[in-house]
């Protein structure tokens, strides 16, 4: 049972702290410059990873690779959205 909640941890990690680096990075931009390097930023790592990882050749034969990288990107999108909204709330009230 630990494998299951190490991996998305993980994933959550991989997503969140290059998601972070890319709003950090764009700070003094628009909000639209902000979402979407935070969005591209979460995605660096994990839709390559898990792209490689589905069409390797050492998969199972039931499986649908495209529909895991689907999930996959999808899960990464929402973590870097939820990233870019703390973010933004964290600036927001250190504004004030």
């Amino acid at each position: 049972m630990n494998g299951p909640i190490f991996f998305i941890v993980l994933i959550v990690i991989v997503v969140a702290f290059p998601a972070f680096l890319g709003w950090k990075f764009k700070q003094k931009s628009d909000q639209f410059v902000r979402m979407a390097s935070t969005i591209v930023a979460g995605q660096v790592i994990l839709t390559p990873g898990i792209l490689w990882l589905a069409y390797s050749e050492d998969r199972n034969f039931g499986d649908n690779p495209l529909k895991a990288v689907i999930i996959y990107a999808a899960m990464g999108l929402m973590i870097s959205i939820m990233t870019f909204v703390i973010m933004e709330i964290r600036k927001t009230s250190q504004d004030k």
